[in-house]
């Protein structure tokens, strides 16, 4: 998203349509009329660059096509536009020399602009001059460190200061220096180095000369910042500027007209944030501000002629959002809401993890001997080994899929592996052909060991879920919307029997189980998407449970499911506790299913058989992880509030203990960093163990519980 402030006083907004819907729109905001629709242009452009130009104009300039699809999209383009405000049209621009996506425009004093650096074939060092008199690109000299993503500001006297950014792309490698044009000599000088690379900052320059760099994230990829720097041109030096009062990147800047610089929103390990803040250079402090009404970040913060800051779009915890709010430096504001709330227990931190584990985490479980096993991904053969006592990880064996040449769009797909712990510590794995062409191989790893000997095969099967039974067996089942046959191994006699299929009514709205969990008398209680139903081993029955509130209403009509996603722990008493996760709300014109989180929960009693209604959590999540304490109680960390349709929902760093005794629940200690979709385990000790998923700024480390 690029935004222009128009000598008129309005302001230009285009960007990439989050939805897909709103393809080539611009939005025009007026001070005195508010949001207008502009003249639409012919598509979406990733990693553009605007910058205003003499008689109410802008530039629009190079980017790369918002594209989605199964092959490489388009490159970057070299194409230009500009926006006559008299007219409200787009004019087409001859193309610059370069193709180049991720650059920076600056107008300059003399009403040209200034574009540098961006990727094209390679990333540029490149720079060419736009005279919007000519309507002409002309060559400029090159930087020395070509770099894209960087951050680019007119100082006071009209020189430009370039900072940051990344030179390389796969992997992205960020860039610490600086580097200022001079226009009346046309050269770059180098600026000096911000001592430690970062991303995501700002830079603004203040009305003294300076340029203020804020927050931001650490070369680390996973560290919000709260240092500034602050750039002096007369001396061509950096020096620590004060730090802000909370960490942010992604964030917004402004400078009001009394000088002060606005800071709003962004994010930090925690989540996006509301907090604004203000910088006085005279007393070169910050204080806060009131807060934004929604928490956002990757917005912009444009001033207004009237002195006021136009807050546009963003990041929300969900998705990108459409609204934008006004900051009126004259009015009292509200503080930003407590984040998370605080409670009982330790969060600290455990040994790395060698490989994170990702948001299809398959499983993490505790071994006779004390240690833990996780399987990272969903489908892998590598299996590592956590033990406590050592806080150290191992990885005693590892199996990649074997290749499948002709795989690929529209092709086979790939052998993958499934893999279960058995009752004895070893676990079982199993190579399958989705083709059913082959057998799949099956094999029993020693991790002691980490040697793998054949057992038994299933014989050709396309799919396969894995469960332990209470008796030590292994329940193998298929996706129930096409196989819904069982079988069951026995490790002991290394023999795998057909046992009853899985009942269709289970499966009935179109997903498949969602959960396994082992109850009193050998038997598992198996939750559906509308419905739960008693599944005996030994006898290959079932008994129906009972189904969850409203998964009538709307779901069989629709074809869908009603609940999704919930955690199933067993208790002490031997009941099971269901909680959490999405149901379906509605479809979206298009047809396409609309899920929200919910904070419903269930509890199926061992005495009656059957799910009654609990009290619900005291807030939506779903791909939280949980786990049972010594003591009986579940705890309940991290997760997501909110379904994100466009991008990934934010993750939260609530935590949670739920008393089966009271059947109530109350806060726990927050994670220190939010993360969803991780696996939790607990140890013989009593702690817990919670590996893997995602945070807000990629995988987050190990960390162990103590209640």
């Amino acid at each position: 998203m690029v935004a222009v402030l128009l000598q008129s006083g309005r302001v230009l907004v285009t960007g990439a349509s989050s939805d897909g819907l709103g393809i080539g729109n611009v939005d025009i905001y007026d001070p005195a009329n508010g949001w207008l629709l502009g003249p639409k242009l012919p598509d979406d452009r990733l990693g553009a660059v605007a910058a205003p130009l003499p008689g109410g104009r802008s530039l629009l300039a190079g980017g790369q096509p918002d594209f989605t699809g199964d092959t490489a999209g388009p490159g970057p383009l070299a194409s230009a536009l500009t926006y006559k405000s008299n007219t409200n049209t787009w004019v087409k621009a001859p193309n610059m020399s370069v193709a180049r996506a991720y650059a920076t425009a600056t107008a300059l004093a003399d009403g040209r602009v200034l574009v540098v650096g961006g990727y094209g074939a390679q990333v540029l060092a490149s720079s060419q001059f736009f005279n919007p008199s000519s309507s002409t690109w002309t060559t400029g000299p090159s930087l020395a460190h070509a770099r894209f993503g960087h951050t680019a500001v007119a100082l006071r006297g009209g020189r430009v200061l370039v900072v940051g950014g990344a030179d390389a792309l796969y992997p992205e490698r960020l860039v610490s220096s600086a580097e200022l044009f001079d226009p009346p000599t046309g050269r770059w000088t180098s600026a000096g180095d911000i001592a430690g690379a970062r991303s995501h900052f700002t830079l603004t320059a203040l009305a003294d000369g300076r340029a203020l760099l804020t927050g931001g994230l650490a070369a680390d990829g996973s560290t919000a910042l709260r240092s500034t720097l602050l750039y002096d041109p007369t001396k061509n030096s950096w020096s620590a500027g004060p730090d802000l009062i909370s960490s942010r990147a992604a964030h917004a800047a402004a400078i009001l007209t009394d000088g002060r610089l606005l800071v709003t929103g962004g994010a930090d390990q925690l989540g996006r944030l509301a907090s604004s803040e203000l910088y006085d250079s005279a007393a070169n402090s910050w204080s806060s501000t009131g807060a934004l009404q929604t928490q956002r970040s990757n917005h912009v913060a444009i001033p207004l002629a009237n002195g006021r800051i136009l807050v546009i779009a963003g990041r929300g915890s969900g998705d990108p959002l459409a609204s934008a709010e006004l900051y009126d430096p004259s009015a009292k504001g509200f503080p930003a809401p407590a984040r998370t709330p605080a409670g009982p227990g330790r969060w600290q931190l455990a040994a790395s993890k060698p490989i994170s584990a990702d948001s299809h985490s398959d499983y993490a479980q505790l071994l006779p001997d004390g240690r833990v096993l996780v399987v990272a991904a969903q489908y892998s053969g590598e299996l590592q080994v956590y033990d406590p006592r050592s806080d150290a990880w191992t990885t005693p064996f590892s199996r990649k899929p074997p290749p499948c040449n002709p795989c690929g769009i529209g092709a086979p797909s790939p052998p993958f592996l499934a893999t279960r712990p058995l009752a004895d510590g070893k676990v079982l794995l199993l190579t399958i052909d989705p083709q059913k062409v082959v057998a799949a191989k099956a094999e029993i790893v020693d991790l002691k060991t980490g040697q793998a000997t054949p057992a038994a095969s299933p014989g050709k099967i396309g799919w396969a879920r894995l469960d332990l039974l209470p008796d030590g067996r292994v329940w193998l089942t298929a996706l129930q919307q096409i196989d819904r046959h069982a079988l069951i191994y026995d490790p002991k006699a290394n023999r795998w029997t057909a046992t009853s299929d899985v009942p269709g009514d289970l499966v009935a709205s179109g997903s498949d189980m969602q959960s396994v969990t082992a109850i009193p008398g050998g038997r598992v209680l198996v939750g559906g998407s509308l419905k739960a139903m008693v599944f005996n081993p030994a006898t290959g029955g079932w008994a129906e449970a009972g189904s969850y509130p409203n998964a009538a209403t709307g779901s069989l009509r629709l074809g869908l499911p009603s609940w999704n996603g919930f955690s199933a722990l067993r208790l002490p008493s031997g009941d099971v506790l269901l909680a959490g996760g999405t149901v379906l709300v509605g479809t979206e014109s298009g047809g396409a299913p609309v899920y929200e989180a919910t904070a419903q929960v269930m509890r199926w009693d061992h005495a009656t058989g059957k799910l009654t209604p609990s009290q619900n959590m005291p807030m939506a999540l779903y791909a939280y992880s949980s786990a049972r304490l010594a003591d009986g109680r579940v705890l309940v960390a991290g997760g997501s509030a909110t379904v994100g349709y466009r991008t990934s929902a934010d993750p939260v760093a609530a935590s949670l203990i739920y008393s089966p005794t009271t059947g109530s629940w109350s806060p726990a200690a927050a994670l220190p960093a939010a993360r969803s979709a991780a696996l939790a385990v607990t140890l013989a000790d009593g702690r817990v163990l919670l590996v893997g998923g995602q945070g807000m700024f990629g995988p987050p480390a190990s960390l162990l519980f103590t209640p």
